[in-house]
This record gives structure tokens, C-alpha cells and sequence, in this order.
């Protein structure tokens, strides 16, 4: 199996290490080293813990071949995936899609570069979730760029929920 990836991606390792240091620069070794063993060894992670519809899975290929209603791409998805034509042209080698899960194949309409998959992951799933999965027209593309104004949204949606909480629990306490 490793000797048909390896045939697959035309890369070795070490090449795949240097390609993506020159892609990424801001990235530490060791986030480059997930990179690399996350595309060798077929990785994949859940977007939520306790849902299992939607994934994150590393790019191998461009999305290009016509199939169904987008493109097909090759990818570390234990299914094939279809990504939408509005997210294809940012489909590459190394890249994150979100995809959703359609029966016999995965759908994206995400592609998320690999700096910003290390810090979306580490914000809250819940809210992730309702805005790349739930959310009837995601962003397309997610870079530095786009990530900051996500962010802010994010930031947003999370001190309404906060406030929100809060007030219920001061409503709680009035009560008694």
C-alpha cells in the first residue's frame, strides 16, 4: 500500500518536506512533518467528536476529472470525493477539504490551507460545525487571509453565546 501512494503522490517524502517548507513558511517543522505523515499514511479527522458526517481530509490531487455535480479529487478520504466547482479551483496537494458525507462519496464545498487546519481545530467544534457543515453556503476557501474575518465571526457568535448563557443563568438564579 505504501509503494501504490508513493507512486500516486510522484513525491517522496523528503520532497514532499521541502515542497511544503517553500508553500508554507510559517509553519513550524513538526506541522509540516503532520503534513507529510498525514498524506503517507491516508489520515483523516473527524469535525466533530461525536458526528461522524463530516471529515477532514488531505488533498492529494487538483479536483479536475468532471464527476457527478463538481469534481473528482484523490484524496485521504476512505471514500471518493466530489468537490463542489465553486471550491475546485483551490483544490490542491496538501490542502484540507471539509467534506460531507453523500452515500457513496464525500462531498466538499471547503478547501482549507494546511496553517489554517493547525488553529481552525483548535476553536470550538460545535461552532465549526454549524458554520462549514450546517451552513448552506460555506466559504469556499479558507487562507490567512479569509481566516481572519471567519475568526471574527467565530469571536462574534461565541460572546452571543456566552451572553446568552450568562443571562439565562442570571434568569435562573432570579427565579429562586
Amino acid at each position: 500500500m505504501y509503494s501504490r501512494l508513493r507512486v500516486d503522490l510522484k513525491m517522496h517524502a523528503r520532497e514532499m518536506r521541502e515542497h511544503f517548507k517553500r508553500i508554507y513558511p510559517e509553519c513550524s517543522t513538526r506541522e509540516i512533518e503532520n503534513l507529510v505523515s498525514a498524506i503517507i499514511s491516508g489520515k483523516y479527522w473527524k469535525v466533530h467528536s461525536e458526528k461522524s458526517d463530516a471529515l477532514y481530509v488531505v488533498a492529494l490531487t487538483q479536483a479536475k476529472t468532471p464527476f457527478k455535480d463538481g469534481f473528482k479529487a484523490k484524496s485521504t478520504a476512505p471514500k471518493p470525493v466530489v468537490v463542489s466547482p465553486k471550491a475546485a479551483r483551490f483544490c490542491r496537494r496538501g490542502r484540507v477539504l471539509i467534506v460531507k458525507d453523500d452515500g457513496e462519496t464525500f462531498v466538499s464545498d471547503t478547501v482549507v490551507e494546511w496553517p489554517v487546519f493547525t488553529r481552525l481545530i483548535r476553536h470550538d467544534q460545535n461552532l465549526i460545525y454549524k458554520f462549514l457543515i450546517e451552513n448552506f453556503e460555506p466559504p469556499a476557501f479558507l487562507n490567512r487571509r479569509t481566516f481572519k474575518n471567519f475568526q471574527m465571526i467565530l469571536k462574534e457568535h461565541s460572546l452571543n453565546l456566552t451572553e446568552k448563557c450568562l443571562l439565562e443563568n442570571s434568569k435562573i438564579r432570579y427565579k429562586d
